[in-house]
């Protein structure tokens, strides 16, 4: 017995129906979603990311979101103050 795998990708139909739009109201409106942050066809495939596609229905459109549920917040830059605080504080307040 083998396992299935999910596709990590959408066909047009599957990404239609996932969004639940007809594909010619899909095909008349893909200029508008685009615009609006919505995942490009992957280069060379008539295929789209099935994450980039998710994240862009769970974060409603907003880009930052989306960029957050794909790949994590942005890091927090420490100053050089603050950075030297926070190894003194990691090391037992050695001397400087």
């Amino acid at each position: 017995m083998s396992l299935q795998t999910p596709s990590r990708t959408y066909t047009r139909t599957q990404l239609c129906e996932a969004l639940g739009v007809g594909e010619s109201n899909f095909d008349r409106r893909r200029q508008q979603l685009e615009n609006a942050d919505f995942p490009k066809r992957l280069p060379g495939l008539a295929r789209w990311s099935r994450a980039a596609v998710d994240a862009w229905i769970a974060a409603n459109g907003d880009a930052e979101l989306m960029r957050e549920i794909l790949v994590g917040p942005e890091p927090e830059v420490l100053s050089n103050v603050a950075a030297s605080d926070t190894i003194a504080k990691r090391y037992g307040g050695m001397a400087r």
